[in-house]
Protein backbone atom coordinates (compact mmCIF):
# COMPACT_ATOMS: atom_id res chain seq x y z
CA UNK A 1 0.00 0.00 0.00
CA UNK A 2 2.81 2.46 0.98
CA UNK A 3 4.59 1.72 -2.33
CA UNK A 4 0.92 2.47 -4.27
CA UNK A 5 0.45 5.66 -2.15
CA UNK A 6 3.98 6.47 -3.21
CA UNK A 7 3.60 5.83 -7.22
CA UNK A 8 0.25 7.26 -7.28
CA UNK A 9 2.06 10.97 -5.31
CA UNK A 10 4.95 10.94 -8.16
CA UNK A 11 2.27 11.46 -10.68
CA UNK A 12 2.59 14.67 -11.80
CA UNK A 13 0.08 15.46 -14.73
CA UNK A 14 -2.53 13.11 -16.34
CA UNK A 15 -0.94 12.30 -20.00
CA UNK A 16 -3.82 12.62 -22.56
CA UNK A 17 -3.40 11.10 -26.10
CA UNK A 18 -3.77 13.01 -29.12
CA UNK A 19 -3.41 10.34 -31.96
CA UNK A 20 -6.74 11.91 -33.62
CA UNK A 21 -7.78 15.13 -33.81
CA UNK A 22 -9.83 17.53 -32.44
CA UNK A 23 -13.23 16.62 -33.48
CA UNK A 24 -12.03 13.35 -32.46
CA UNK A 25 -11.64 14.70 -28.91
CA UNK A 26 -15.37 16.70 -28.65
CA UNK A 27 -16.51 12.90 -28.71
CA UNK A 28 -14.08 10.61 -27.23
CA UNK A 29 -12.91 12.60 -24.11
CA UNK A 30 -15.20 15.54 -23.43
CA UNK A 31 -18.55 13.87 -24.17
CA UNK A 32 -17.25 11.10 -21.99
CA UNK A 33 -16.70 13.74 -19.20
CA UNK A 34 -19.89 15.49 -19.70
CA UNK A 35 -22.54 12.32 -19.69
CA UNK A 36 -20.17 10.80 -16.43
CA UNK A 37 -20.84 14.73 -14.88
CA UNK A 38 -23.92 14.56 -15.75
CA UNK A 39 -24.30 11.21 -14.21
CA UNK A 40 -23.13 11.82 -11.33
CA UNK A 41 -25.29 15.04 -10.70
CA UNK A 42 -28.88 13.24 -11.58
CA UNK A 43 -27.92 9.91 -8.83
CA UNK A 44 -27.12 12.69 -6.08
CA UNK A 45 -30.30 14.16 -6.56
CA UNK A 46 -31.81 10.83 -6.40
CA UNK A 47 -30.05 9.48 -3.32
CA UNK A 48 -29.56 12.76 -1.00
CA UNK A 49 -32.37 14.95 -2.01
CA UNK A 50 -35.99 14.03 -2.70
CA UNK A 51 -36.82 13.61 -6.64
CA UNK A 52 -40.40 12.10 -6.27
CA UNK A 53 -42.96 13.83 -4.01
CA UNK A 54 -46.05 12.11 -3.75
CA UNK A 55 -49.87 13.82 -2.28
CA UNK A 56 -51.60 11.22 0.03
CA UNK A 57 -54.82 10.87 1.22
CA UNK A 58 -55.54 12.83 4.85
CA UNK A 59 -55.74 9.33 6.70
CA UNK A 60 -52.39 8.72 5.56
CA UNK A 61 -49.39 8.33 8.42
CA UNK A 62 -45.78 9.83 7.51
CA UNK A 63 -45.04 5.84 7.37
CA UNK A 64 -47.67 5.64 4.65
CA UNK A 65 -46.20 9.21 2.79
CA UNK A 66 -43.00 7.84 3.04
CA UNK A 67 -44.05 4.46 1.67
CA UNK A 68 -46.07 5.74 -1.49
CA UNK A 69 -43.06 7.57 -2.21
CA UNK A 70 -41.11 4.90 -2.49
CA UNK A 71 -43.10 2.48 -3.99
CA UNK A 72 -43.91 5.44 -6.93
CA UNK A 73 -40.29 6.00 -7.31
CA UNK A 74 -39.20 2.33 -7.82
CA UNK A 75 -42.29 1.66 -9.89
CA UNK A 76 -43.64 3.11 -12.99
CA UNK A 77 -45.51 6.80 -13.04
CA UNK A 78 -47.97 7.87 -15.54
CA UNK A 79 -48.69 11.28 -17.23
CA UNK A 80 -51.84 12.46 -17.59
CA UNK A 81 -52.99 16.32 -18.61
CA UNK A 82 -54.91 17.64 -15.16
CA UNK A 83 -57.86 18.39 -17.23
CA UNK A 84 -58.23 14.98 -18.40
CA UNK A 85 -60.50 12.21 -16.70
CA UNK A 86 -58.77 9.23 -15.75
CA UNK A 87 -59.99 6.33 -17.49
CA UNK A 88 -62.16 3.76 -16.37
CA UNK A 89 -59.41 1.03 -17.12
CA UNK A 90 -56.59 0.86 -14.65
CA UNK A 91 -53.56 3.41 -15.59
CA UNK A 92 -51.72 0.39 -16.50
CA UNK A 93 -53.36 -1.15 -18.14
CA UNK A 94 -54.85 1.79 -20.20
CA UNK A 95 -50.91 3.21 -20.02
CA UNK A 96 -49.55 -0.29 -21.62
CA UNK A 97 -52.60 -0.22 -24.50
CA UNK A 98 -51.40 3.24 -25.45
CA UNK A 99 -47.87 2.18 -26.07
CA UNK A 100 -48.70 -0.72 -27.70
CA UNK A 101 -50.65 1.34 -29.82
CA UNK A 102 -47.85 3.91 -30.14
CA UNK A 103 -45.01 1.30 -31.33
CA UNK A 104 -47.38 0.07 -33.89
CA UNK A 105 -49.37 3.00 -35.15
CA UNK A 106 -47.81 6.58 -34.81
CA UNK A 107 -51.29 8.05 -37.21
CA UNK A 108 -53.98 8.10 -34.72
CA UNK A 109 -56.00 11.30 -33.33
CA UNK A 110 -54.64 13.35 -30.73
CA UNK A 111 -57.67 12.52 -28.42
CA UNK A 112 -56.18 8.95 -28.42
CA UNK A 113 -53.61 10.61 -26.28
CA UNK A 114 -55.72 12.28 -24.14
CA UNK A 115 -57.86 9.23 -23.23
CA UNK A 116 -54.98 7.45 -22.30
CA UNK A 117 -52.13 7.92 -20.25
CA UNK A 118 -48.64 7.70 -20.96
CA UNK A 119 -46.15 5.71 -19.17
CA UNK A 120 -43.49 7.29 -17.70
CA UNK A 121 -40.99 4.42 -17.04
CA UNK A 122 -36.89 5.93 -17.64
CA UNK A 123 -36.03 8.37 -14.02
CA UNK A 124 -34.74 5.75 -12.22
CA UNK A 125 -32.24 4.75 -14.80
CA UNK A 126 -31.03 8.13 -16.29
CA UNK A 127 -27.49 7.44 -14.53
CA UNK A 128 -27.15 4.29 -15.97
CA UNK A 129 -28.24 5.38 -19.53
CA UNK A 130 -26.03 8.15 -19.09
CA UNK A 131 -23.11 6.59 -17.92
CA UNK A 132 -23.69 3.77 -21.08
CA UNK A 133 -23.66 7.05 -23.23
CA UNK A 134 -20.48 7.64 -22.38
CA UNK A 135 -19.36 3.92 -23.20
CA UNK A 136 -20.72 4.28 -26.43
CA UNK A 137 -18.89 7.39 -27.44
CA UNK A 138 -15.68 6.32 -26.46
CA UNK A 139 -16.07 3.48 -28.55
CA UNK A 140 -14.87 4.44 -31.99
CA UNK A 141 -11.35 5.70 -30.45
CA UNK A 142 -10.81 2.30 -29.28
CA UNK A 143 -11.61 1.29 -32.72
CA UNK A 144 -8.90 3.16 -33.96
CA UNK A 145 -6.57 2.60 -31.44
CA UNK A 146 -6.80 -0.92 -32.20
CA UNK A 147 -6.35 -0.32 -35.78
CA UNK A 148 -3.44 1.97 -35.66
CA UNK A 149 -1.68 -0.83 -33.70
CA UNK A 150 -1.54 -2.96 -36.21
CA UNK A 151 -0.35 -0.51 -38.89
CA UNK A 152 3.58 -1.16 -38.30
CA UNK A 153 4.00 2.73 -36.89
CA UNK A 154 3.60 3.55 -32.81
CA UNK A 155 1.47 6.63 -33.49
CA UNK A 156 0.97 6.86 -29.68
CA UNK A 157 4.89 7.51 -29.24
CA UNK A 158 5.41 9.84 -32.39
CA UNK A 159 2.96 12.00 -31.10
CA UNK A 160 4.85 11.77 -27.64
CA UNK A 161 7.91 12.26 -28.98
CA UNK A 162 6.51 15.71 -31.07
CA UNK A 163 4.66 16.72 -28.18
CA UNK A 164 8.21 16.55 -26.29
CA UNK A 165 9.29 18.53 -29.44
CA UNK A 166 6.80 21.62 -29.05
CA UNK A 167 7.65 21.61 -25.16
CA UNK A 168 10.94 21.22 -24.92
CA UNK A 169 13.44 24.14 -23.66
CA UNK A 170 16.80 22.81 -24.91
CA UNK A 171 17.74 23.06 -28.94
CA UNK A 172 18.90 19.36 -27.92
CA UNK A 173 16.10 17.56 -26.63
CA UNK A 174 14.31 19.29 -28.96
CA UNK A 175 16.83 17.78 -32.37
CA UNK A 176 16.59 14.26 -30.18
CA UNK A 177 12.60 14.37 -30.25
CA UNK A 178 12.77 15.30 -34.08
CA UNK A 179 15.20 12.93 -34.96
CA UNK A 180 12.94 9.81 -33.21
CA UNK A 181 9.76 11.12 -35.53
CA UNK A 182 11.78 11.33 -38.51
CA UNK A 183 13.52 7.76 -37.82
CA UNK A 184 10.19 5.99 -36.82
CA UNK A 185 7.89 7.29 -39.99
CA UNK A 186 11.07 6.94 -42.58
CA UNK A 187 10.93 2.83 -41.11
CA UNK A 188 7.36 2.57 -41.71
CA UNK A 189 7.19 4.60 -45.03
CA UNK A 190 10.15 2.19 -46.71
CA UNK A 191 8.82 -1.23 -44.92
CA UNK A 192 5.46 -1.08 -45.72
CA UNK A 193 5.57 -1.16 -49.33
CA UNK A 194 4.48 -3.93 -52.07
CA UNK A 195 7.66 -5.10 -53.72
CA UNK A 196 5.92 -7.20 -56.30
CA UNK A 197 5.55 -7.03 -59.85
CA UNK A 198 3.04 -7.89 -62.12
CA UNK A 199 -0.35 -6.12 -63.89
CA UNK A 200 -2.23 -6.37 -61.08
CA UNK A 201 -0.03 -4.96 -58.94
CA UNK A 202 0.31 -2.33 -60.80
CA UNK A 203 -3.73 -1.76 -61.04
CA UNK A 204 -3.36 -1.90 -56.94
CA UNK A 205 -1.10 0.92 -56.65
CA UNK A 206 -3.08 3.11 -59.29
CA UNK A 207 -6.42 2.15 -57.16
CA UNK A 208 -5.13 2.99 -53.95
CA UNK A 209 -2.90 6.50 -55.46
CA UNK A 210 -6.96 7.48 -57.18
CA UNK A 211 -8.53 6.65 -54.11
CA UNK A 212 -7.70 7.13 -50.03
CA UNK A 213 -10.31 3.82 -48.94
CA UNK A 214 -9.25 1.27 -51.23
CA UNK A 215 -5.37 -0.67 -50.36
CA UNK A 216 -3.88 -1.18 -47.16
CA UNK A 217 -0.47 -1.20 -45.36
CA UNK A 218 2.02 -1.77 -48.73
CA UNK A 219 -0.54 0.83 -50.36
CA UNK A 220 0.65 3.64 -48.37
CA UNK A 221 -3.29 4.11 -47.30
CA UNK A 222 -3.93 2.32 -44.29
CA UNK A 223 -3.80 4.53 -41.69
CA UNK A 224 -5.80 7.39 -43.95
CA UNK A 225 -8.81 4.70 -44.58
CA UNK A 226 -8.99 3.54 -40.76
CA UNK A 227 -8.97 6.80 -40.36
CA UNK A 228 -12.00 7.63 -42.50
CA UNK A 229 -13.99 4.79 -41.31
CA UNK A 230 -13.79 5.79 -37.75
CA UNK A 231 -14.58 9.31 -38.51
CA UNK A 232 -17.75 7.96 -40.08
CA UNK A 233 -18.34 5.60 -36.50
CA UNK A 234 -18.25 8.87 -34.52
CA UNK A 235 -20.92 10.17 -37.22
CA UNK A 236 -22.81 7.25 -36.73
CA UNK A 237 -22.36 7.12 -32.86
CA UNK A 238 -23.77 10.64 -32.13
CA UNK A 239 -27.09 10.16 -34.83
CA UNK A 240 -27.61 6.23 -33.34
CA UNK A 241 -27.61 8.24 -29.50
CA UNK A 242 -30.49 10.41 -30.51
CA UNK A 243 -32.58 6.94 -31.59
CA UNK A 244 -31.35 4.96 -28.92
CA UNK A 245 -32.46 7.30 -26.04
CA UNK A 246 -35.89 7.22 -28.17
CA UNK A 247 -36.26 3.50 -27.15
CA UNK A 248 -34.81 4.33 -23.51
CA UNK A 249 -36.67 7.26 -22.91
CA UNK A 250 -39.84 5.79 -25.08
CA UNK A 251 -40.62 9.19 -26.40
CA UNK A 252 -39.58 11.02 -29.74
CA UNK A 253 -36.25 11.93 -29.01
CA UNK A 254 -34.28 12.79 -32.40
CA UNK A 255 -37.07 15.41 -32.93
CA UNK A 256 -37.07 16.96 -29.48
CA UNK A 257 -34.98 19.98 -30.30
CA UNK A 258 -36.96 20.86 -33.19
CA UNK A 259 -40.18 21.02 -31.07
CA UNK A 260 -38.06 23.24 -28.42
CA UNK A 261 -36.93 25.43 -31.55
CA UNK A 262 -40.70 25.88 -32.79
CA UNK A 263 -41.85 26.90 -29.54
CA UNK A 264 -39.12 29.51 -29.36
CA UNK A 265 -39.98 30.61 -32.92
CA UNK A 266 -43.91 31.27 -31.35
CA UNK A 267 -43.17 32.56 -28.92
CA UNK A 268 -44.22 29.59 -26.35
CA UNK A 269 -42.90 28.99 -23.04
CA UNK A 270 -39.96 25.92 -24.01
CA UNK A 271 -39.41 25.54 -20.61
CA UNK A 272 -41.18 22.87 -19.31
CA UNK A 273 -42.24 19.76 -22.04
CA UNK A 274 -44.99 17.18 -21.72
CA UNK A 275 -42.14 14.39 -22.49
CA UNK A 276 -40.56 15.19 -19.09
CA UNK A 277 -43.80 16.21 -16.92
CA UNK A 278 -43.19 17.21 -13.59
CA UNK A 279 -46.18 16.00 -12.09
CA UNK A 280 -47.84 12.73 -12.82
CA UNK A 281 -50.11 10.14 -11.38
CA UNK A 282 -48.99 6.81 -9.22
CA UNK A 283 -51.17 3.53 -8.80
CA UNK A 284 -50.14 1.24 -6.09
CA UNK A 285 -52.13 -1.72 -3.64
CA UNK A 286 -51.90 -1.91 -0.30
CA UNK A 287 -52.87 -5.41 1.36
CA UNK A 288 -54.57 -4.76 4.81
CA UNK A 289 -55.13 -7.90 6.15
CA UNK A 290 -57.27 -9.97 3.71
CA UNK A 291 -58.61 -6.72 1.67
CA UNK A 292 -56.56 -4.98 -0.99
CA UNK A 293 -56.94 -1.24 -1.40
CA UNK A 294 -56.23 0.17 -4.63
CA UNK A 295 -54.92 4.00 -4.60
CA UNK A 296 -54.02 6.47 -7.01
CA UNK A 297 -52.15 9.33 -5.98
CA UNK A 298 -50.27 12.60 -7.91
CA UNK A 299 -47.12 13.31 -7.61
CA UNK A 300 -44.50 16.14 -8.22
CA UNK A 301 -41.75 14.33 -10.17
CA UNK A 302 -39.45 17.02 -9.18
CA UNK A 303 -36.04 14.93 -10.41
CA UNK A 304 -37.51 15.74 -14.28
CA UNK A 305 -36.65 19.74 -13.51
CA UNK A 306 -33.24 18.27 -13.98
CA UNK A 307 -33.67 15.60 -16.63
CA UNK A 308 -35.69 17.90 -18.55
CA UNK A 309 -32.50 20.77 -19.27
CA UNK A 310 -30.47 17.60 -19.36
CA UNK A 311 -31.32 15.74 -22.40
CA UNK A 312 -32.26 19.13 -24.06
CA UNK A 313 -28.95 19.84 -23.79
CA UNK A 314 -27.79 16.74 -24.83
CA UNK A 315 -29.65 17.00 -28.06
CA UNK A 316 -28.30 20.03 -29.22
CA UNK A 317 -24.84 18.59 -28.42
CA UNK A 318 -25.15 15.61 -30.15
CA UNK A 319 -26.59 17.46 -33.13
CA UNK A 320 -23.47 19.55 -33.06
CA UNK A 321 -21.05 16.60 -32.99
CA UNK A 322 -22.78 14.88 -35.66
CA UNK A 323 -22.42 18.00 -37.95
CA UNK A 324 -19.00 18.87 -36.69
CA UNK A 325 -17.88 15.32 -37.14
CA UNK A 326 -19.59 14.88 -40.78
CA UNK A 327 -17.46 18.35 -42.33
CA UNK A 328 -14.34 17.37 -40.37
CA UNK A 329 -14.80 14.12 -42.24
CA UNK A 330 -15.29 16.08 -45.81
CA UNK A 331 -12.73 17.99 -45.15
CA UNK A 332 -10.32 14.87 -44.33
CA UNK A 333 -11.97 13.48 -47.52
CA UNK A 334 -11.04 16.66 -49.78
CA UNK A 335 -7.46 16.64 -48.44
CA UNK A 336 -6.44 13.34 -48.68
CA UNK A 337 -8.08 13.07 -52.35
CA UNK A 338 -6.61 16.23 -53.76
CA UNK A 339 -2.93 15.51 -54.67
CA UNK A 340 -2.44 18.89 -55.21
CA UNK A 341 -2.99 20.05 -52.05
CA UNK A 342 -0.68 17.71 -50.44
CA UNK A 343 2.36 18.70 -52.89
CA UNK A 344 1.55 22.25 -52.13
CA UNK A 345 1.34 21.93 -48.37
CA UNK A 346 5.08 20.15 -48.41
CA UNK A 347 6.27 22.92 -50.66
CA UNK A 348 4.96 25.76 -48.41
CA UNK A 349 6.72 23.58 -44.71
CA UNK A 350 9.84 23.40 -46.41
CA UNK A 351 10.02 26.42 -48.09
CA UNK A 352 9.32 28.18 -44.35
CA UNK A 353 11.93 25.60 -42.56
CA UNK A 354 14.72 25.78 -45.48
CA UNK A 355 15.16 28.35 -47.79
CA UNK A 356 16.96 26.59 -50.72
CA UNK A 357 14.83 26.26 -53.75
CA UNK A 358 13.33 22.99 -54.57
CA UNK A 359 12.24 21.42 -57.63
CA UNK A 360 8.57 21.00 -58.01
CA UNK A 361 8.57 17.62 -59.49
CA UNK A 362 10.85 16.13 -56.64
CA UNK A 363 8.80 17.46 -54.25
CA UNK A 364 5.60 15.92 -56.27
CA UNK A 365 7.68 12.27 -55.97
CA UNK A 366 8.84 12.90 -52.78
CA UNK A 367 4.97 13.27 -51.43
CA UNK A 368 3.26 10.90 -53.71
CA UNK A 369 5.81 8.07 -54.09
CA UNK A 370 7.98 8.95 -50.47
CA UNK A 371 5.29 10.21 -48.02
CA UNK A 372 2.21 8.92 -49.38
CA UNK A 373 -1.54 9.27 -47.97
CA UNK A 374 -0.55 7.69 -44.63
CA UNK A 375 3.28 10.48 -44.03
CA UNK A 376 0.93 12.95 -45.10
CA UNK A 377 -1.69 12.37 -43.05
CA UNK A 378 0.72 11.63 -39.99
CA UNK A 379 2.65 14.93 -40.72
CA UNK A 380 -0.67 16.84 -41.00
CA UNK A 381 -2.16 14.82 -37.18
CA UNK A 382 1.74 16.57 -36.18
CA UNK A 383 0.80 20.35 -37.36
CA UNK A 384 -3.15 20.11 -35.95
CA UNK A 385 -2.25 18.89 -32.13
CA UNK A 386 1.83 20.21 -31.67
CA UNK A 387 1.84 23.06 -34.17
CA UNK A 388 2.84 23.89 -37.81
CA UNK A 389 6.14 24.16 -36.73
CA UNK A 390 6.72 20.80 -35.61
CA UNK A 391 4.87 19.37 -38.50
CA UNK A 392 7.53 21.60 -40.52
CA UNK A 393 10.72 20.70 -38.47
CA UNK A 394 9.60 16.70 -39.12
CA UNK A 395 9.20 17.17 -43.31
CA UNK A 396 12.30 18.60 -43.40
CA UNK A 397 13.99 15.79 -41.53
CA UNK A 398 12.08 13.34 -43.98
CA UNK A 399 13.17 15.56 -47.18
CA UNK A 400 17.05 15.38 -45.75
CA UNK A 401 16.41 11.45 -45.62
CA UNK A 402 15.37 11.25 -49.26
CA UNK A 403 18.26 9.96 -50.66
CA UNK A 404 18.83 8.58 -53.82
CA UNK A 405 18.64 4.91 -52.16
CA UNK A 406 15.04 5.61 -50.66
CA UNK A 407 14.12 7.87 -54.07
CA UNK A 408 14.80 3.91 -55.62
CA UNK A 409 12.63 2.52 -53.51
CA UNK A 410 9.88 4.57 -53.60
CA UNK A 411 9.53 5.55 -56.73
CA UNK A 412 10.40 1.70 -58.81
CA UNK A 413 7.86 -0.11 -56.25
CA UNK A 414 7.52 -2.88 -59.06
CA UNK A 415 11.10 -3.82 -58.54
CA UNK A 416 12.64 -6.15 -56.16
CA UNK A 417 15.18 -4.61 -53.98
CA UNK A 418 17.08 -6.02 -51.58
CA UNK A 419 17.67 -3.86 -48.89
CA UNK A 420 20.15 -3.67 -46.25
CA UNK A 421 20.05 -0.93 -43.07
CA UNK A 422 23.56 -0.39 -42.17
CA UNK A 423 23.90 0.27 -38.22
CA UNK A 424 26.30 3.30 -38.58
CA UNK A 425 23.23 5.78 -39.17
CA UNK A 426 20.61 3.69 -40.68
CA UNK A 427 22.10 4.04 -43.77
CA UNK A 428 20.15 2.16 -46.43
CA UNK A 429 21.78 -0.08 -49.40
CA UNK A 430 19.90 -1.13 -52.89
CA UNK A 431 21.53 -4.58 -53.95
Amino acid sequence: MDRLLKSALTIREIKFRMDDDYIDRLTRQYTVIILICFGFLVSTKQFVGRPITCWCPANFEESHRDYADAICWVSNTYYLPLKTIIPAKTLSDAANHHNHRHNHHHNYPSEDSEQYPQMISYYQWVPLILIFQGLLSFIPCLFWRFLNRRSGVNMTAIMDAARVCSQASYLEIREKAIRYVVNQMDRYLLAQREYRTGCVVRIKHFIAKACCLIGGKLYGNYLISCYMMIKILYVANAVGQLFLLDAFLKIDYHMYGVHIVEKLVRGQDWGYSEKFPRVTLCEFDIRYQSRLHSYVVQCALTINLFNEKLFTFLWFWFVFLAFATAVNFLRWLFRSLYWPGHVQYVRKQIRVMDAAPREAGTLAKFAENYLRRDGMFIVRLIGMNMGEVVAGEVLCGLWNNYSPERRTLAEKPGRKNIVKNRANGGRLEVV
